[in-house]
């Protein structure tokens, strides 16, 4: 017997509960009510423990969720006598998200692999075109910034050497908190959307503003000023 497979990377994605229990139920769409409950799950890998459930009800009734995440997997199957005859899963990581699809039939999978990718596209973050190109941007970004703190050391221009060194050093912690997922994140798993302005990465670009406008002000504008 034939079985069709179709997968593929996804664009990043910002989920909330709503969203979450919507993508459930396009999973659901179609593939018969099953006895085995294990035949839905949906997990997630936190950095000391992992949890996992057979209904979204039961994973968000864990108190040890945080209010944001980015680390899930959902998995859902339906059984032909005793094979698996259609099957889906998503995971959910750092730098990626991946659909895989599988089944007997193939215009349901295809059909499904459709469905699923188009109610992902849009739940694309409103930076999701920065964070494709960010690791590349931030090349050209230490690349001027160390040219710009070089200018500034040899006219002696100490306030804009600071600051420009400050910029510098906030854009490479806010490179390692692209890493870890963060600060522009591929995943967000939104679980409580009360969340403080005054957080870690909303810090570190507020200083990378200020500390960029004080080296714009002091390496174009007033030399600018100056010449006219």
């Amino acid at each position: 017997m034939k079985k069709y497979t179709k997968s593929g990377r996804m664009n990043p994605c910002k989920l909330e509960i709503d969203d979450l229990q919507e993508l459930i139920k396009i999973l659901r769409e179609k593939i018969p009510n099953s006895e085995r409950k294990e035949d839905f799950e949906i997990t997630t890998n936190l950095k000391n423990i992992n949890i996992n459930s057979n209904s979204l009800e039961d994973f968000l009734a864990h108190r040890e969720l945080p209010n944001n995440f980015n680390r899930l997997s959902l998995r859902n199957i339906s059984w032909n006598e005793n094979r698996i005859d259609k099957s889906i899963r998503i995971e959910f990581t750092v730098n990626f998200i991946e659909l895989n699809i599988d089944g007997m039939d193939e215009t349901w999978v295809l059909g499904k692999y459709t469905q699923v990718s188009n109610f992902l596209k849009n739940k694309k973050p409103w930076f999701w075109a920065i964070n494709k190109i960010f690791p590349y941007l931030l090349g050209v970004i230490l690349t001027i910034s160390l040219i710009a703190i070089s200018t500034f050391i040899k006219n002696q221009e100490i306030i804009y050497s600071i600051s420009t060194i400050i910029f510098l050093i906030s854009t490479i912690y806010a490179g390692i908190l692209n890493l870890k997922g963060t600060f522009l994140p591929y995943t967000q798993i939104i679980i409580n959307t009360k969340k403080s302005f005054l957080n870690l990465e909303n810090i570190t670009l507020l200083i990378s503003l200020l500390s960029l406008l004080v080296s714009i002000i002091g390496g174009i504008i007033i030399p600018l000023f100056q010449k006219s």
